[in-house]
This record gives C-alpha cells, structure tokens and sequence, in this order.
C-alpha cells in the first residue's frame, strides 16, 4: 500500500512538472502572433504555471507522508 501512495505522488510529480515545461514553452512565445503558432491568450498558461506548481506541492506532501508513514512502519516493526 505505501509503495502503491509513493508512486501516486511521483507520478503527480512528474505530471506537474510536464504541465510546468509545458505552460512555460507557451509563455516563451508569447511575443509571436497567433497567425504564425504563438498563443492567443498568456493567460491559461500563467494559470496553468499555478495549477501544475499546486500539484508539484501536493504531490510532494504525498510523498512525504509515505515516506514518514513508512518510517513508522519500520521503528515499529524492529
């Protein structure tokens, strides 16, 4: 079950920080006009920029409570 929490909040993590290189390359071309494949709008990429760093974070907790769960686990079991 712990390795099972573990790998849920990896991958969270590893889903954010696409979604972060993701969002950041549409920043990136903002100056180019939509007509020649920049973005119409930067606002839904600065929001997803926000969104994918909230999942970074909420992942990351995961992690940590398994990692912490998995400690008291083993000082429990020695």
């Amino acid at each position: 079950m712990i390795s099972s929490v573990m790998n849920a909040g990896v991958a969270g993590i590893q889903g954010g920080l696409y979604s972060l290189n993701r969002s950041g390359q549409q920043i990136a071309q903002a100056n180019v006009p939509p007509s020649e494949g920049g973005p119409e709008s930067i606002v839904e990429p600065l929001v997803n920029q926000i969104q994918a760093t909230n999942q970074v974070q909420a992942s990351a907790r995961v992690v940590e409570a398994g990692s912490e769960t998995l400690g008291t686990l083993i000082d429990i079991r020695v």
